[in-house]
Parts: C-alpha cells; structure tokens; sequence
C-alpha cells in the first residue's frame, strides 16, 4: 500500500511540475535585460541586445537637469537614439514637464542615462562626463 502512495505522490508531483513548466519558460523566455551601450562619438544610446528603446532618463549631478524620452503613443520605437538629434517618435520632457525639442548638455557634468525600457529588469545605466563645450567626452565606469 505504502509503495502506490509513494508512486501516487510522485506522479503527482511530475504532473504539477509539467503543468508549471510552460510558465517557468514563459517567463525566463520573456525576461530581458535593459542594459544600455552609449557610442561618446555620436552620443547615441543602443540596446546591449539589440532591442528596441521605449523608456529614457537623463539626469546629470545638478538638480535641474532630468529629462525624460519616452515614445509617443502610437509611433513604433527604435533600437538607436541620438541625444543630439532625438527622434520625433519620441517625447522629452524636463522635470517641470516641459515638452523640448532637444537635449541641452551642460558643459563640465556628469551625466546618468538610464533605460528603463523592460519593466520586468532594473534599469541600465551608462555615466559620462561632458567637456568644456557640452558634448559627451568620455563614459565612466564605476564597476
């Protein structure tokens, strides 16, 4: 008797698992990272897995400075954004939430840009500094 109940609970407990695993895959499948790559040249800002962008903010170590780029309801997201020619599918609002056109980069600061385009994940960050005219001069790594 004691040896059907043991097989009665095993088989019990592999049906459970296949019925769970589908989800498990499902999830993991589904999960992705928001880690970011930022090209100082061009100031542009790529996935690191080549997904789209949907979610942005820039903020620099002044109090002033945050300004978010977020899609515009109904535009299709693009893999590449440029912070000195930002994409017309694309919102910026400063933290007044006023609309702009553009991205002003103060010179001499350091900025944080975090993509927090999946909101399964934490978001990705890539620091810089500017140079003595406002233009992204070279990222820094903290890690």
């Amino acid at each position: 008797m004691k040896k059907y109940i043991v097989i009665f609970i095993c088989i019990l407990l592999i049906g459970m698992f296949l019925l769970i695993l589908p989800l498990i895959v499902f999830v993991f499948m589904n999960s992705h990272n928001n880690q970011i790559n930022f090209d100082i040249n061009s100031a542009t800002v790529t996935h690191k897995e080549d997904r789209e962008l949907y979610r942005l903010c820039l903020y620099s170590d002044s109090l002033e400075e945050y300004y978010y780029i977020k899609l515009k309801e109904g535009h299709e997201a693009v893999r590449e954004i440029s912070l000195i020619d930002v994409d017309t599918n694309y919102l910026i609002t400063d933290w007044h939430e006023n609309q702009l056109t553009k991205i002003p980069l103060c010179p001499n600061r350091i900025y944080k840009l975090e993509n927090s385009s999946n909101g399964d994940c934490g978001p990705g960050i890539v620091t810089f500094m500017t140079d003595s005219l406002g233009k992204p001069s070279y990222e820094i790594d903290y890690e």
